[in-house]
């Protein structure tokens, strides 16, 4: 594990108290909510160097989402298939359909 340090610092109580019910909802701990928002913030101002992804053991996941395109696509959750594989033709679709 990476070597850690313990800082103070002083935020509004409605920040406070927003911060306590996400930790609570996502099941983590709030120094977890804060530390992962760290490094969103740093990800997201394009640091040159990448210090703060040894503070997560070099996961590269961390860079998934920081450098985003907008496609203008706004059924990707549900068409995602179609998008990364095309259109079925149709004797594939019969033959998935005969399959089930």
């Amino acid at each position: 594990m990476t070597e850690s340090i313990t800082i103070s610092i002083r935020i509004p109580v409605q920040l406070h108290q927003a911060l306590k019910r996400r930790a609570a909802e996502e099941n983590k701990s709030m120094a977890q909510v804060l530390r992962e928002a760290a490094m969103q913030y740093l990800a997201a101002s394009q640091t040159s160097s990448h210090e703060w992804m040894e503070m997560e053991n070099d996961d590269p996941l961390w860079l998934i989402g920081t450098d985003p395109v907008d496609l203008g696509i706004t059924d990707a959750s549900v068409n995602h298939d179609v998008y990364l594989y095309g259109l079925l033709s149709d004797s594939a679709k019969a033959e998935i359909t005969s399959n089930c």
